[in-house]
Formats: C-alpha cells, sequence, structure tokens
C-alpha cells in the first residue's frame, strides 16, 4: 500500500469523540497573531472565476462571494448545520409556499449603486428563471413562482410546489446571494464574471491579481455585524503540497492541507481541524468517448476497481469508501454498490466486447492524494488486461475541455475523477447528473428523461423515508449506466497559526470569512 496510514485510534484524536472535529487546543498564553493592521492571510483553493450566484464555478467562487455579498440568510459557522439571518431583519416561513422575508434597512450596495432594497430580491432570484442568464444552479430555483415586492424592505417568495431544500441548499447558500438590479442594469450584461460590480456584504473586492491574489477589504456600507480582520488576502493555491509549505514558512496563516499530512500535524500548535466532509469523489466514465459508448467496457471498469483498497492505498484508514454519491448522514446515502470487485466478471465482460486488451487514459487534476489513487488502479486494471495511462492537467483546462461542446474536444476524455461539494440536502447532489446539466457539470453525459423526472419530484417530497428511497433509487439508476465508480467522501483537513480563531462550514469545506477573528 502506498500512503500515510493513519489508526482508527489516531484519527479519533483528530476528529473528537462527537466524531466531527478536533479544535485547537489552547494557544500558548500571551503568543498573539500577527495581525499587520489585522490581515489575514489564507489559502484559497483556486482563483475566481464567475461572481455570479447563478453561474459561479465552485467553492472557489463561493468562499469569496459569502464574505462580499449577503443574502437573506446564511450558514452559521460551528459543527451543526443550520442557518442565521443575514440581510433579513426577520423571516415568516410558517407558509412554506408563501415565504415573507422584511430586510435589514440601510444595507448599502458599494460603487454608488444604492441601498438594498426588496425590489433587488426580486431581481437577484427571479433572473434565475431567465434563460438569458443559462443558471447552471437554476435547479435551486425551479419551483419559484415570483418575488412579491410588498414594501421597500419587504416581500414574499411564492413558490409553485413545495421545495424541501429551500432553507437547506438554495437560501442559506451561494443561489440566496442578493445582487444589485441597478448595478446590474448598469453592466448590460446577463451574468457577472470577476468583476462582482456591487457588492453588500462586510468585505468587498479591492485587488485581484489572477493566480496571485484575491483582496478583500471592509465595506463601509454594510451595516450588520462587522467582521474582526480588516483585510483578507486569499492566495490561489491548487495544489495542497504548496499550500503547506506557504504555511510553514509564514506566507499564510491559515490552510487547507492534505489528508496524508494529517498524522504528521500537531493539533496544538496548528490549530488543526478535522471534519467529516460532505463531499462526493467518483471515477466517471464519457459515454460519447468512442471507446466508452460500450456499456460493456464501462460495466468492466466498474469490476475491476476495488475500491477499499484504493482509499485504503491513498489515505489509509482515515477515510471509508463512498457507497454512492450522497453522503452521510444526508438523506439517501446508500449502503451498498450494485457492481463490486470481481475481477473475473471484468475479463469476461472485456472479452464479450472483443477487447480483452485496453487501453485508456485517466486524466485528472494533478491532486497529489489522487495521483496515488490513479496509481492503485493503474494496477488494478492492469490486473484485468487493461493499459491504464495516467494524465494530469490543470484542473480549469481539464474542466474547459469537458465544456468544450461546441469544439467537441470532450470526447477525447475517456477516464476521469470528480470531486463535488454539496450542501445539506440530497437535491444539491443529484442535480449535477441531469440531462440539462450534459457539457456544464455532467461530464459522464448519462442523460434519463425518467431520471430528471423523478429527481425533481424528489424536491418536492416531505416524507423523509420516502424521499431518502427515491435518492437511493436515482443512486442505482447512475451506477447501472456504468459511467460511475463511486470512491470516497473524505474529510477536510485545515491548520492555522496561534492567535486565529477559524471559522468553516459544518463540514469545513468553506473557510466563512467574515467569522475569523483573533483568539
Amino acid at each position: 500500500m502506498t500512503g500515510l496510514p493513519l489508526s482508527r485510534r489516531r484519527l479519533m484524536q483528530f476528529l473528537g469523540a462527537a466524531g466531527l472535529s478536533v479544535p485547537a487546543a489552547g494557544f500558548l498564553s500571551g503568543e498573539a497573531f500577527a495581525q499587520e493592521g489585522k490581515v489575514l492571510k489564507i489559502r484559497n483553493d483556486g482563483d475566481i472565476r464567475r461572481l455570479d450566484p447563478a453561474t459561479r464555478g465552485g467553492w472557489y467562487d463561493e468562499t469569496v462571494m459569502f464574505a462580499i455579498f449577503s443574502g437573506l440568510v446564511r450558514y452559521k459557522s460551528g459543527d451543526e448545520w443550520g442557518w442565521e439571518l443575514d440581510a433579513a431583519e426577520s423571516i415568516d416561513d410558517s407558509d412554506p409556499l408563501n415565504v415573507k422575508f422584511t430586510l435589514r434597512p440601510g444595507i448599502q450596495f458599494t460603487g454608488g449603486h444604492g441601498e438594498m432594497t426588496a425590489e433587488d430580491v426580486k431581481f437577484s432570484y427571479e433572473r434565475f428563471l431567465d434563460p438569458a442568464v443559462e443558471a447552471v444552479y437554476g435547479s435551486d430555483w425551479a419551483a419559484l413562482d415570483s418575488i412579491e415586492v410588498t414594501g421597500t424592505y419587504s416581500g414574499i417568495i411564492h413558490l409553485k410546489r413545495p421545495f424541501a431544500p429551500l432553507f437547506t441548499s438554495t437560501l442559506p447558500h451561494a443561489s440566496g446571494l442578493i445582487l444589485s438590479k441597478a448595478a446590474m442594469a448598469a453592466s448590460s450584461k446577463p451574468v457577472i464574471d470577476t468583476d462582482p460590480l456591487a457588492s453588500s456584504g462586510p468585505y468587498q473586492l479591492a485587488e485581484w491579481r489572477p493566480r496571485e491574489l484575491i483582496r478583500l477589504v471592509r465595506n463601509p456600507g454594510w451595516v450588520g455585524p462587522q467582521p474582526y480582520f480588516d483585510e483578507i488576502r486569499l492566495l490561489p493555491l491548487t495544489d495542497l503540497i504548496s499550500a503547506e509549505t506557504a504555511f510553514d514558512a509564514g506566507d499564510i496563516d491559515v490552510t487547507q492541507i492534505a489528508v496524508n499530512s494529517i498524522p504528521v500535524r500537531d493539533p496544538a500548535a496548528d490549530s488543526l481541524i478535522v471534519k467529516p466532509a460532505l463531499a462526493y469523489t467518483w471515477l466517471g466514465m464519457n459515454i460519447e468517448n468512442e471507446v466508452m459508448q460500450d456499456l460493456r467496457i464501462r460495466r468492466a471498469i466498474q469490476h475491476a476497481i476495488n475500491t477499499q483498497e484504493v482509499v485504503e492505498g491513498t489515505f489509509g484508514e482515515a477515510v471509508t469508501p463512498a457507497h454512492g454519491l450522497i453522503p452521510p448522514p444526508l438523506l439517501g446515502a446508500r449502503e451498498a454498490n450494485l457492481y463490486g470487485y470481481d475481477p473475473e466478471a471484468a475479463k469476461a465482460l472485456l472479452a464479450e466486447a472483443g477487447v480483452p486488451a485496453l487501453s485508456l487514459t485517466l486524466t485528472f487534476n494533478g491532486d497529489p492524494d489522487m495521483m496515488i489513487a490513479a496509481q492503485v488502479i493503474q494496477a488494478q486494471l492492469a490486473a484485468v488486461g487493461v493499459t491504464l495511462e495516467i494524465r494530469a492537467m490543470d484542473g480549469a483546462t481539464l474542466t474547459a475541455q469537458q465544456q468544450d461542446n461546441e469544439g467537441g474536444s470532450y470526447k477525447e476524455i475517456q477516464l476521469f475523477f470528480s470531486t463535488f461539494t454539496t450542501a445539506p440536502d440530497p437535491s444539491w447532489v443529484t442535480e449535477w447528473f441531469t440531462c440539462a446539466q450534459v457539457g456544464d457539470w455532467n461530464f459522464q453525459r448519462t442523460c434519463l428523461a425518467e431520471w430528471d423526472a423523478t429527481n425533481a419530484a424528489a424536491a418536492e417530497n416531505s416524507d423523509e423515508a420516502a424521499r431518502a428511497a427515491t435518492y437511493v433509487d436515482l443512486q442505482n439508476q447512475l451506477e447501472e449506466t456504468g459511467a460511475y465508480v463511486f470512491l470516497m467522501h473524505g474529510v477536510n483537513a485545515w491548520i492555522s497559526k496561534p492567535g486565529i480563531k477559524a471559522a468553516y462550514s459544518a463540514d469545513a469545506q468553506w473557510a466563512l470569512l467574515r467569522d475569523f477573528s483573533a483568539v
């Protein structure tokens, strides 16, 4: 096995008695964080791409967006998922189809774009339904009928049907952030790119040097709770090893670390925090690739891969194999796979397909942990007669190729690793595998109309047991396509300098920058 083994006892020391996290032990008396005028230097896991709630790229955008925009509500930091008021002064959800809200008066948009009003809320949420926006996250507002403005600061969110994820993965998440209607009109563009146009949160974007620095400063127009730090400098470092090196050199104060680094870190000195991730990593297969169109080949790969060995070889005992896309403890987390490790079945399928000796390519973003996983899979596929070439490339470049629907270069991709993170609702896991997401984020390009209809209906179901059963069935159907090998959910681990009181989402996927402070 390759990798740094981590014993279960050692893991429990990191995860704590509750199995959630271990905050740092007390800091040395008198040891203070070097504030430099209250400046926080933190690693971001990528550069900003699209600071638009409807078309954002991922958590690298969202970490910045949660600091520079505000929503009606926001996620609380801590070990439990929950929401709290943000731009809203009050929320009345006693009628789930007609949710009333009142804004906090006096919130000013930057750039002279005026005070936030209910008209901005109406514009921000209804634009998800505008075809010109081409909202990647349109399913977050699929149940929206309209926003009724009842006063300068008040309104009603009218839904067409019940929508269980409204307060778990829509309003507290980035799809619930509020934009300036005036700023968007002045831009004459339907979407935002890397220029946020107008900020409405505690911070504003002061400087962006691509691939080098994202600098945030206080927003003087913010009237909510004031953040501790005057300035936040985010360094876009995709490679975790480089980020740890920068941390050890004193160039950054906070960073996420690789799982394999957990055993070598001192929980007290490094203020280590480890939490189970609401994430899902899988091996995907592009069914529109000429070779991968054959279901027998895809099924053979499913049988050839021993996920237990892949995960243990990569992370030791720190991570357990996944049995689907939906991570525990969310509704619909599966307990077993349909197609397990069976190398003899794999060989038989390859022979039946007429390719007993086959060459394939696995492409991914070069993550060091996943490189180990790729090498384990390479050995497993070799055992059934498949030669696997491992191809590491820049993550943004890979995504661009997978989204190259017009040029068609996406057809060259055969196997790939994907890791998505999710909000605390299963609908946010499954929505990326619909027909509408083909070529956007559904890079397997599986498309079943019946699957889409079932997935949409699941978000309306208030019966938790029935809803959970539906999500299990949806994952079963995806596995039946042969285009998925579920690998792991993982953990998120962070370290920070003494004197910093860090704040993260319940799964530690997002650093909630506005909540960071000094101890």
